[in-house]
């Protein structure tokens, strides 16, 4: 098999990875590979240094050919962290609180917390993006439990008017 190729690394490009060689374990190790490949080491031979299967190796060399030193950082570094206000979860909260059919014309009756989080970023656009995970975390702050069967629910609430919400009577 031919050996893969590595273009031209500029001083700029070079001096990075060197940096990159003390952040994450992740990124370490892919700057590692790019500056061994540019020191004419082979697929094979850094395989041997880094422990790494062929495939990957290739993979990070081929990224970092058509996408430069940012196609090999890790997305722990390019992790945006979103900044939710109040009044951005008490609208997720309240859409979680209605049927999806009923509330919003939509052709099902029960929110999971993915659909939730698609509905929320691209329909809606109240967020740029927004995991699953997030929008639980959420949900539970404001007392609305997720059940895998039933998808998301009104939990148990300490709130005396919890029944009349639940059904609708008062907001």
């Amino acid at each position: 098999m031919r050996d893969t190729f590595l273009r031209l690394l500029s001083d700029y490009e070079r001096n990075m990875l060197y940096d990159m060689m003390e952040d994450d374990e992740e990124s370490s190790y892919r700057a590692k590979i790019i500056l061994l490949k540019d020191e004419g080491y082979t697929v094979p031979e850094i395989r041997r240094a880094i422990n790494h299967h062929d495939i990957n190796i290739r993979k990070w060399i081929h990224r970092f050919n058509e996408q430069g030193v940012e196609g090999i950082m890790s997305k722990l570094h390019k992790h945006r962290s979103i900044k939710l206000t109040v009044e951005i979860e008490k609208k997720i909260v309240e859409i979680a609180s209605k049927n999806p059919r009923e509330g919003y014309g939509l052709p099902f009756s029960t929110w999971s917390l993915r659909v939730l989080a698609g509905y929320v970023s691209k329909e809606l656009d109240l967020v740029d993006s927004i995991s699953h995970t997030e929008i639980r975390n959420i949900l539970l702050k404001h007392g609305i439990k997720y059940h895998r069967q039933s998808k998301i629910t009104l939990g148990s609430s300490t709130d005396p008017e919890y029944n009349l919400k639940k059904r609708g009577l008062k907001n």
